[in-house]
């Protein structure tokens, strides 16, 4: 969990959803809008974290992520 100050001093946390809570979401709407969480391991540390997202973002990101790579190691 983290937290930061937002306006006026007031403190938000961000909270990762439970597994629970992600089945029961994914449960309930199309397979576009689906969330998929798994664990990351920021740069510059050791210590993962778990990350929440569209499964469609994953998915765009990753195919970016690959074109990119490709396009670099021509």
């Amino acid at each position: 969990m983290t937290a930061c100050l937002g306006p006026a001093g007031s403190i938000h946390q961000k909270v990762t959803p439970t597994d629970a809570e992600v089945e029961a979401y994914n449960a309930s709407v199309s397979p576009e809008e689906r969330i998929v969480c798994r664990e990351e391991v920021p740069v510059g540390s050791f210590i993962p974290r778990r990350v929440c997202r569209l499964q469609a973002h994953m998915d765009s990101t990753s195919d970016e992520i690959r074109t990119e790579l490709r396009r670099v190691l021509q």
